[in-house]
């Protein structure tokens, strides 16, 4: 009698995979005339390949080190388990959160990412510096020691950033142990009602709580922006007006139509965001929400007339 494996069983034999692709998001798939390879010229140890079948990632020359996510315009990679609400909730829950990763158990830390390679994304790093508006360490003290210490020039520059995007941010770098303040969470019944009374008046909590509503966009065929755009936007809007003016300038992608415009409406097919959308007349140009926009160059790329570009591109960045 032969007895059928159960997901449990077939999840214990297949082996873990540090990250997937889902194709359908990835821009190089949706259109053949992008020749993105921003993740395979990312991968520092060359595991994602671009072959027969498209996108390929190879899991045992995968480290981890999460590199490639922060360059993929649409999050067509991903990391399994990763969950972004999940993981600022855990922060939120202590009064100053610190930020580790699962290559380093043993090291101090209230959450953990699979690695920090993550943090070189810079829109997460915004996101981070609008949640926790009184302090997020991150616990970078054992990374010079670790295979993918390489992560850290990355997340050093996305980081930087921070100083003109969030003014007065409080993320913190930190590289040695000395300098790091780290509260174990170990608290009586009593002082665990007294912590929660408190967190639920601080402004990490109450983003968070913000960011927890749902986040659903209205159905536009197949388009949507990547989880950690939809969680900025909304944590944007839920910030004081002066953080707002300059975040969406300096972050998001801005595209113009050019006097070679026939108005096809090819360029709002190709986008896979809905950045570019119908103004609802023949022979007129799309409309185009730059809070969409995440610099994926397939309008670029596929419009034959040259009648669009992505700001500050050149043309031969997109197509081959």
């Amino acid at each position: 009698m032969i007895v059928p494996l159960s997901g449990y069983a077939l999840k214990a034999l297949a082996p873990e995979t540090a990250v997937t692709v889902d194709r359908s998001r990835c821009v190089r798939h949706r259109c053949t005339a992008n020749r993105c390879s921003k993740c395979m010229d990312n991968c520092p140890t060359d595991a994602i390949s671009w072959g027969r079948g498209g996108l390929h990632i190879d899991s045992g020359a995968c480290t981890q080190c999460l590199a490639c996510l922060p360059v993929c315009p649409t999050a067509a990679l991903t990391s399994p388990g990763l969950s972004l609400p999940r993981l600022l909730s855990d922060l939120a829950e202590h009064p100053l959160p610190v930020l580790g990763c699962n290559g380093e158990p043993d090291s101090d830390a209230h959450a953990r990412l699979s690695c920090l390679g993550y943090l070189a994304h810079p829109e997460l790093m915004v996101l981070f510096a609008l949640v926790f508006p009184d302090g997020l360490q991150v616990n970078l003290t054992a990374c010079n020691e670790c295979a993918n210490g390489h992560i850290l020039d990355s997340v050093a520059v996305a980081h930087g950033r921070l100083k003109d995007l969030v003014p007065g941010h409080a993320v913190r770098l930190i590289r040695n142990r000395e300098e790091l303040e780290f509260q174990a969470p170990s608290l009586s019944r009593r002082q665990f009602f007294q912590f929660f009374r408190e967190r639920s008046a601080s402004a990490a909590a109450a983003m968070v709580g913000r960011l927890q509503e749902s986040t659903e966009q209205e159905p536009y065929g197949n388009k949507r922006v990547p989880a950690t755009r939809a969680l900025l936007l909304k944590a944007i809007a839920a910030s004081p007006a002066e953080k707002q003016h300059t975040i969406g300038d300096q972050l998001f992608g801005k595209i113009s139509f050019t006097s070679d415009c026939s108005g096809s409406k090819r360029c709002i097919g190709v986008c896979p965001t809905g950045a570019i959308q119908s103004s609802g007349a023949d022979g007129k140009r799309p409309m185009f929400d730059q809070t969409l926009c995440v610099s994926c160059y397939s309008c670029q790329a596929f419009c034959r007339n040259g009648g669009v570009l992505v700001s500050g591109s050149k043309r031969s960045q997109s197509i081959a």
